[in-house]
């Protein structure tokens, strides 16, 4: 039996119906019936969103920030729970594969044994070891565009390991060709044709098509985008991240011999990498330039693995003294790792975290007085949204709370795993409750958390 509780089902509009697990929970574990499955194209759309960029931008209002944009894909119901069975199968060949190699540590994201951990927890781990080093260098780097790039064969090949098999078996064949040689259409223009996602809703339909065999008729007329290259998976799909994971085993083989050789480590957030060497050896010191020719190396072993770092993106710091200089820019810097900033003794937030959060408070308080002043309201609406977003009041919210609780998650993991750091998380928002109420013109009658 499946958790349900891991197979939620999925509230947007696709091209098959949605339905709950235990309907198809005998399709699903079948590998006969996924041998044979036909997998639905996958709907995209592109979403935009704004990236600190610590100065101001002429285009857009000299407010410092960027534009960015990030390529959507998601699978039909069905499907989508296929990819998640698959995934979680995957996922537990992944971590014995690992753990028999003494890599359980080196790659931290999408993983179903760390699901207790965050990338709070991986960056105040990683942070008190540099500090615990003394004196060390420090190489951070990024895969360029790591999804789209991942070469098909290197990937098939890297599978066949991890599963321990010399040819995929059928059902197996079938899920990997479906994320590689995928097909997909626009959002944009199933919009245009069907109406959005809301207005289908309102005419009591929970998908595009009453029957398949209308999708078909859909997919005659308007035939699907494909992905004819031999390089490039979905990103969004329960199993893309496993397959990144797998795609990387032997780059992340290598840099943890390169970790082990000088007593340092490794660690590997998606395609953040970090490798922390410290400077007194077992035998001999290391010196700049032994570990500029371990950087020199690492490229080595990406361009052969078949990973692209970004060349903008890569860091060499020296910490000494609790301080980091950074060795290309020739200047004393800060080390931006997984969301954290550590300057060799204070760790802090990135600055664009509690930026976005009063952005996009004031945003919504400003278009509350709006409404209520244009219409004639006595009470301010939003209240609920205000209150439960951007007050103390929100803290224990949900599942996750909300960026408060965030920030004062942190605090509480950097204090307890990183001690000898000055952690500033709450100290950035510490005016947060005097903001609010200045915006609103209300007193908030909360208490906040220090």
């Amino acid at each position: 039996m499946l958790d349900v509780n891991k197979y939620k089902m999925k509230r947007y509009i696709h091209f098959d119906r949605k339905v709950k697990i235990e309907t198809v929970e005998s399709y699903v574990t079948n590998p006969k019936k996924i041998a044979e499955h036909s997998f639905l194209p996958f709907i995209h759309y592109i979403t935009s969103f704004e990236k600190n960029i610590g100065e101001k931008n002429s285009k857009l209002n000299n407010r410092p920030i960027k534009l960015k944009t990030r390529d959507i894909m998601y699978a039909g119901h069905l499907d989508n729970y296929i990819y998640k069975y698959y995934a979680d199968n995957l996922n537990n060949c992944y971590n014995q594969w690992m753990f028999n190699k003494e890599m359980d540590k080196c790659s931290t994201a999408y993983r179903n044994n760390k699901e207790y951990k965050s990338n709070i927890d991986f960056a105040a781990e990683v942070i008190n070891e540099i500090v615990d080093f003394k004196e060390s260098y420090i190489l951070v780097g990024d895969f360029t565009h790591f999804f789209d790039q991942i070469d098909h064969k290197y990937l098939k090949m890297n599978l066949l390991t991890v599963l321990n098999l010399e040819r995929l078996e059928r059902d197996w064949f079938n899920v990997y060709k479906s994320i590689t040689k995928y097909g997909y259409y626009e959002k944009e223009h199933l919009i245009k044709k069907y109406g959005t996602d809301k207005q289908i809703r309102r005419s009591k339909k929970n998908s595009y098509f009453s029957q398949l065999s209308e999708f078909r008729k859909f997919q005659n007329q308007y035939k699907c985008i494909s992905n004819t290259k031999g390089f490039g998976i979905p990103q969004g799909t329960a199993i893309s991240a496993v397959f990144a994971n797998i795609y990387a085993i032997n780059f992340d083989s290598k840099l943890k011999e390169i970790a082990d050789k000088h007593s340092g480590l490794y660690r590997r957030y998606s395609d953040d990498f970090i490798l922390v060497l410290p400077k007194e050896q077992k035998i001999s010191s290391l010196s700049a330039t032994d570990f500029k020719e371990i950087e020199k190396l690492v490229r080595v072993h990406a361009i052969n693995n078949k990973i692209e770092i970004q060349e903008e993106k890569t860091g060499m710091f020296e910490y000494t003294n609790s301080q980091l200089f950074d060795i290309n820019q020739r200047k004393f810097s800060r080390l931006d790792y997984l969301g954290f900033l550590f300057d060799g003794k204070k760790v802090e937030m990135r600055v664009k975290s509690p930026y976005k959060f009063y952005r996009k408070a004031y945003q919504l308080i400003d278009k509350a007085k709006k409404i209520k002043e244009k219409k004639s309201l006595i009470k301010l609406p939003y209240r609920k949204q205000i209150y439960g977003l951007y007050t103390d009041l929100g803290r224990n919210r949900g599942s996750f709370g909300n960026f408060i609780s965030y920030a004062w998650r942190a605090q509480q993991k950097f204090d307890k795993l990183s001690p000898n750091t000055e952690n500033l998380m709450m100290q950035q928002i510490k005016n947060r409750k005097k903001k609010i109420e200045k915006r609103l013109s209300v007193n908030l009658h909360t208490k906040i958390e220090k």
